[in-house]
């Protein structure tokens, strides 16, 4: 480490908190918003195409520009950013899921308004939450080992929404009926905000600063002239494009998967969401000792080998539950092995481009990240919701149109399948010595 300091597990721990709270209210949004439009607060699939792909947009200018302004301001205003949001990253999560007694037009402008609102606090928040681990740790061991903390409390917010959601909103509401599922899922995602505070407040108070970046006062296009002749961090970008375009998928598909292709209930669904999750959280571990062995890009070459079996295998099982189960067991532990390496390549690429730019530009590269990685779950969202429309959905029908089973596998496995094999080919272009 850096000035011969060892992070601590405790340091550890607090770091991986913020990604537990951010992936709480991710696993909700990812997860559950788009049948929440459709099922519970009964919005139309176009509007519901356009809310997720218009958030999208507008973070197009808050992840850069949070990004830019930590640069010029310095590294040490990071901790004390993330508490002055901690709470406003609550409340407005909790908005998203607050079912008002609109009109039609009333409740699409309240969704699109709170969900847009959101993805900006979000983005204020964990965009320098990203750039934090560049300025705890300068060795690589320690990044890895900080990342998959990280990604252990990406899984376990992930699991604790998956775990939940269904049963919670059920008993809390009373019943199966959708005013019933409106008021659950308001005071279930109202203790989920609350919760998510608290963690947001101990990353502020457990995680130290050590290699603070001093603040920077190049104008933004040269800043960011300078990360585009940055290989590196392109491919990383890319890389992590095509990863959330493919988690996008598996988790906003889940629920309509297991009712229209293996015939099941919503609560099939949760059961799947847990599923993934907790064999994510299983596989997060063994990264560190592959990535020692293998090396960085040969182990995330075989993860996504594995992952494009695993597509195949579920597309040939169908509806039968043994091969469906088995094929992502496998997808979601390669996955899971994997998740570490998306931010440890960004780590060594950002670094890469310092010495050659003299930016410091930590802040936008990280913000810029963030939105890529957000671009692509309101594209995947978008294109998802167009595949219910075109397959003529029926928001709570008990019986489907014919030709609705082709869509819901088309967006399932065959679009995150060509999501994997671009990432095989952002690896591949990753040359040079890691």
């Amino acid at each position: 480490m850096g000035n011969g300091q060892v992070l601590s597990v405790k340091e550890k721990t607090a770091y991986g908190c913020g990604d537990a709270a951010s992936n709480m209210m991710w696993g909700m949004t990812s997860s559950y918003l788009m049948y929440y439009y459709t099922d519970i607060y009964g919005l139309p699939l176009a509007a519901v195409s356009w809310i997720l792909l218009v958030a999208r947009v507008v973070d197009a200018f808050c992840d850069p520009a949070i990004g830019y302004a930590v640069d010029r301001i310095g590294g040490l205003v990071v901790p004390r950013l993330i508490r002055f949001l901690a709470i406003p990253f609550g409340i407005t999560g909790f908005l998203c899921f607050l079912a008002l007694p609109l009109s039609p037009t009333g409740k699409i402008l309240w969704a699109g308004a709170t969900y847009i609102v959101f993805g900006a606090i979000y983005s204020c928040i964990n965009t320098p939450y990203g750039a934090l681990a560049v300025m705890m740790s300068r060795s690589a061991t320690g990044r890895i080992g900080l990342n998959a903390f990280r990604m252990m409390g990406c899984q376990a917010g992930s699991l604790l929404v998956a775990l939940l959601t269904i049963p919670a909103i059920t008993w809390l509401g009373g019943g199966d009926s959708a005013a019933q599922h409106r008021y659950g899922m308001a005071v279930y995602v109202l203790a989920l905000s609350v919760l998510g505070s608290v963690l947001w407040l101990c990353v502020a108070r457990g995680c130290t600063v050590r290699h603070p970046p001093v603040p920077v006062r190049q104008a933004f296009v040269g800043t960011l002239r300078h990360l585009l002749g940055n290989r590196r961090w392109v491919l990383s970008n890319l890389l992590a494009f095509f990863y959330f375009v493919g988690q996008a998928a598996l988790f906003g598909f889940a629920l309509y998967y297991a009712r229209i292709i293996l015939g099941g209930t919503e609560q099939l669904g949760a059961n799947i969401i847990t599923l993934i999750t907790v064999l994510l959280f299983a596989g997060v571990p063994a990264c560190l000792p592959l990535a020692r062995r293998m090396g960085t890009i040969r182990s995330g070459v075989i993860c996504l080998i594995a992952q494009g079996v695993a597509y195949l295998a579920m597309a040939a099982a169908g509806a039968s539950m043994t091969g469906f189960f088995l094929s992502v067991a496998l997808l979601a532990l390669a996955q899971g092995v994997m998740s570490p390496l998306y931010y440890t390549v960004l780590a060594a690429a950002v670094d890469d481009g310092d010495p050659r730019t003299s930016t410091g530009s930590a802040g936008l590269a990280y913000s810029i990240n963030t939105w890529v990685t957000k671009l692509a779950m309101g594209l995947t969202g978008f294109v998802l919701a167009q595949f219910l429309s075109w397959g003529h959905y029926i928001e709570g029908g008990m019986t489907q149109p014919p030709d609705l089973p082709f869509w819901i596998m088309g967006g399932f496995v065959w679009l995150p399948l060509g999501a994997v094999g671009m990432q095989v080919l952002c690896l591949l272009a990753w040359r040079g010595r890691e």
